[in-house]
């Protein structure tokens, strides 16, 4: 079955090509349609380089996606690097330093067991300081018979010692492999920022130049 245009259309057609002749027939309708379609050219013309230019601004600038993953990224390196930090210095606390000689100078004898592990010394304090109460037994056995006592005491001194610093030797060991992720972390958060950073320029259209060798190769 043959489709027919509807009759309107036919007739819509025809009165424009009526109308179009008429026109044609004078000085003023000729003038008339040029005008017309020069003034139609001028109003394409004008939509279209709006169009292109807002096309072209926002090609020009970052989507605002990159803009939010740059500021968590730099927030979440920013929150590693002041763990590491947190973790290094309750690390460095633990190590021999003045107050610690102090302490144990200032006591003046022998501390018991219990009262080292409850006063809040860090782990290598109280190592020195039963170090130092090993090392007073040791000089009262020089001046005084070997007792019982003075063994037991030895000899549970020294096992906490060598406890405490066997567990001060696993927290050490930790701190150091979390320190090393946190490094191997912070090394992997740099390198997405790089990249977030070369595609922010690539849109802003300022990308930084390439390395001096690289360019001395392509030089050559």
């Amino acid at each position: 079955m043959v489709e027919t245009k509807p009759q309107h259309a036919i007739d819509s057609d025809a009165e424009y090509r009526a109308i179009e002749q008429t026109l044609l027939g004078t000085a003023r309708g000729r003038w008339f349609l040029a005008e017309h379609g020069r003034r139609s050219r001028r109003l394409d013309s004008i939509m279209l380089e709006d169009a292109m230019g807002r096309l072209s601004h926002s090609l020009s600038q970052p989507p605002p996606m990159l803009e939010t993953l740059r500021g968590e990224l730099e927030k979440l390196s920013a929150f590693i690097g002041e763990t590491r930090a947190t973790l290094v210095a309750k690390s460095s606390a633990g190590k021999p330093g003045a107050n610690a000689g102090d302490g144990v100078a200032a006591g003046g004898g022998s501390a018991s067991a219990e009262s080292l592990a409850s006063d809040g010394m860090a782990p290598v304090a109280r190592m020195l300081r039963m170090a130092e109460d090993i090392h007073e037994l040791a000089w009262t056995l020089q001046a005084e018979e070997l007792s019982p006592e003075s063994c037991e005491a030895i000899a549970r001194q020294s096992s906490m010692l060598y406890a405490m610093s066997r567990q001060q030797a696993m927290e050490s060991e930790r701190a150091l492999q979390f320190a090393k992720a946190l490094d191997d972390a912070a090394n992997r958060m740099s390198v997405l920022l790089d990249a977030l950073m070369h595609e922010i320029n690539t849109y802003r259209g300022d990308t930084a130049p390439p390395p001096e060798e690289e360019a001395a190769r392509k030089a050559g």
